[in-house]
């Protein structure tokens, strides 16, 4: 409550700044054409004018005025109109504005990070081009906010304006913000608009206002501490873009690796960190690392190998690498068929016995691998006689190179994207808002329970609409299979967005089934759209349709099994594409967690494990990238669960 008292005090946002008071009349570049407006609410709308002027309004028969104040803002609500258009709207005072192809739909503001931002023309798996082709929807209206960071709430979104979606324009719109209109535009026959405020690798608190985020224990102090001053932060973007331009450049600059002889064969790296090929950042605990790192694996060559040449076949993935046997670079070039690079390795640069292939990697994100699950990584020669494997052991380091700054780091600053992005769409007319968010905050998920409930109470305090929807997509499935039970960063992200459903007129997407375990951008996101839709129908318009799959509700001990039971409202549980259920983990006091057997029995799970016989807790698909397979009939997946409050990893 106090929360909302606070923020009720910096509501109206409209008033702080959107710019300089002019003769003429001026709008926010929301108001361009092709426009659509929120049906049935008295949606505003304001700009600037000569201060005392008089302000008028004119749309499908309303007329309205108003007087600019003495900073030359004004603002006018319109009467609450049903879905149609299109229609002109004219403003004026002695200038006139007029905004053609208006239309009254459904306006749904779409956030987050990069899965929120990831284009249609990226691709969406493999009907890419037969969707954009299709993509001929012009009362599916696409407005897309300026990128722009503040240290303070602005009211200009810069000069984007709306677009009705074509096979042209499809390419620019958020997969699933187009997805989900989509449906919304087929299955309510009325024109639909989204607003896209989306920025990938941003974490939740960019997106909190300063009065917000300042009330949470954690922030209090950096809000307190944060620079807001708009010229001391403009010059800290500029000097963080030029480190942006300049990335590239790095990896190509002088090499202390090479200087330090890291590549050749008689480098001694005994002392360097030992593991286990394929390795991605997180494995090896570099997760978030930006840097270089330098691998380095031994080859033994048999007498009786023919010193040919060989092929290196291993999948890389990274900013950029160098790839060195022996000390020497090898040869890349692009196979004409597969598009796949082939590394080349000429026979006079190996020698019989030890061999030294050394990597060196340049990572920012913590995204990159050396290799995949289940691919074989081998030296093949040339006539495919002779076959060296690269698994096993490799041995690593990030110390040989200083780290790089993270010049990403000033659009993940607290409050910048409220104060750049979402500020200056309030106060908007919005049905609700859909978000994809969360893969940034998967280390601290623990925080996280609290944090995204306060962003979604602070956006709906701030907009004045009450309760308005808000649907989330849970995070997809991603990284490799766990071999054992485990704790896990990403289950506990999982988790906290599983527990804000807790809010009232919230929905969540699960897609733990359609990620990608070697992409965090899966490109499945036609699904992502729909599952979103079907939380829409039910939380927005008030469906009597089934929105999600299982959801875990309670669990009882009998013996050596533990029964679980759902609330669901589907027509039952069943199981994915492939026999048996999985996903399930069961665990005693100690708290070691063993794979399960589970059945179905009604609408319940029945769960036990040899090795467990006094089992007290259950969880499932509690990993990154889960083997669960449990569903209700209407296709839809259960929602990862635990049954235990056990102390988790990201919980300091």
């Amino acid at each position: 409550m106090q929360r909302i008292v606070l923020s009720i005090l910096f509501l109206v946002t409209y008033l702080n700044g959107f710019g300089q008071a002019e003769n003429k009349i001026q709008l926010p570049s929301i108001f361009s054409d092709h426009i659509v407006l929120q049906q049935k609410m008295q949606v505003p709308v304001w700009g600037m004018a000569q201060p005392g002027s008089f302000v008028k309004i004119e749309l499908a028969g309303f007329t309205g005025t108003t007087k600019a104040n003495s900073d030359g803002k004004w603002m006018i609500r319109l009467p609450e109109m049903n879905a149609g258009g299109p229609f002109e709207m004219k403003i004026w005072d002695k200038d006139t504005i007029k905004v053609k192809d208006v239309m009254i739909g459904e306006v749904w503001l779409a956030s987050g990070q990069s899965n929120m931002e990831f284009r249609v023309g990226t691709g969406v798996g493999p009907n890419t081009s037969q969707e954009i082709a299709d993509a001929n929807y012009p009362n599916l209206r696409y407005f897309s906010v300026n990128r722009q960071t503040s240290s303070i709430p602005l009211q200009n979104m810069g000069g984007a304006e709306w677009k009705p979606c074509t096979s042209l324009s499809v390419k620019d719109m958020s997969a699933v913000a187009y997805f989900f209109g989509r449906e919304i535009l087929k299955n309510k026959n009325v024109a639909v608009g989204i607003i896209n405020a989306s920025w990938g690798a941003t974490s939740v608190e960019a997106w909190m206002s300063a009065e917000m985020l300042k009330s949470h224990l954690d922030f209090t102090k950096k809000v307190e501490e944060f620079d807001t001053d708009p010229v001391r932060w403009k010059a800290f973007v500029q000097k963080s873009m030029e480190a942006d331009r300049s990335r590239d450049s790095i990896s190509t600059a002088a090499k202390s690796g090479i200087t330090a002889g890291v590549n050749l064969k008689e480098y001694d790296d005994a002392r360097w960190n030992r593991t286990q090929f394929p390795m991605d950042m997180s494995s090896i605990n570099l997760g978030g690392y930006w840097g270089f790192v330098w691998f380095r694996k031994t080859i033994e060559i048999g007498k009786e190998t023919k010193m040919t040449d060989f092929t290196l076949q291993i999948p890389i993935s990274g900013r950029s690498f160098d790839i060195y046997i022996n000390g020497k670079p090898i040869g890349i070039k692009e196979d004409k068929v597969t598009k796949k690079q082939i590394f080349l390795v000429r026979g006079k640069q190996l020698a019989k016995g030890k061999n030294v292939l050394a990597i060196r990697l340049l990572v920012n994100w913590g995204s990159a691998n050396l290799g995949l699950k289940d691919v074989e990584v081998n030296l093949v020669s040339i006539d495919n006689k002779t076959k060296i494997s690269l698994g096993g052991e490799w041995c690593f380091n990030s110390k040989i190179e200083p780290e790089i700054p993270q010049w990403q780091d000033y659009y993940n600053k607290i409050n910048v994207l409220y104060n750049g992005e979402i500020s200056s769409l309030i106060p908007y007319g919005i049905k609700g808002a859909i978000w994809y968010q969360g893969e940034n905050n998967a280390g601290k998920a623990y925080q996280y329970r609290t944090l995204f409930p306060m962003l979604i109470e602070d956006w709906r305090v701030r907009w004045g609409q009450g309760y308005f929807p808000f649907l989330f997509v849970q995070l997809a499935n991603f990284r490799d299979k766990q071999q054992e039970p485990a704790d896990n960063d990403w289950a506990e992200l999982r988790e906290a967005q599983s527990m804000t459903l807790k809010c009232p007129n919230t929905g969540m997407a699960v897609t733990i089934d359609i990620g990608d375990a070697n992409d965090i951008h899966p490109k499945n996101k036609l699904d992502v759209g729909k599952r979103l839709f079907l939380a829409a129908q039910r939380v927005a318009y008030d469906e009597n349709v089934v929105s999600s799959g299982p959801v875990y509700e309670s669990m009882k001990i009998e013996g050596s099994k533990i029964r679980i039971s759902f609330s669901s409202d589907g027509a039952g549980l069943t199981i994915g594409k492939t026999l048996p259920l999985k996903g399930f983990a069961i665990a005693g006091e100690d708290k070691k967690f063993y794979w399960a057997e589970a059945v179905i029995e009604g609408n319940e799970i029945v769960v036990d494990a040899a090795e467990v016989s006094a089992p007290v807790a259950v969880r499932y698909s509690w990993a990154s990238n889960p083997d669960g397979n449990l569903y209700n009939k209407e296709g839809l997946p259960a929602s990862p669960f635990r049954t235990d409050q056990w102390k988790g990893i990201t919980e300091n």
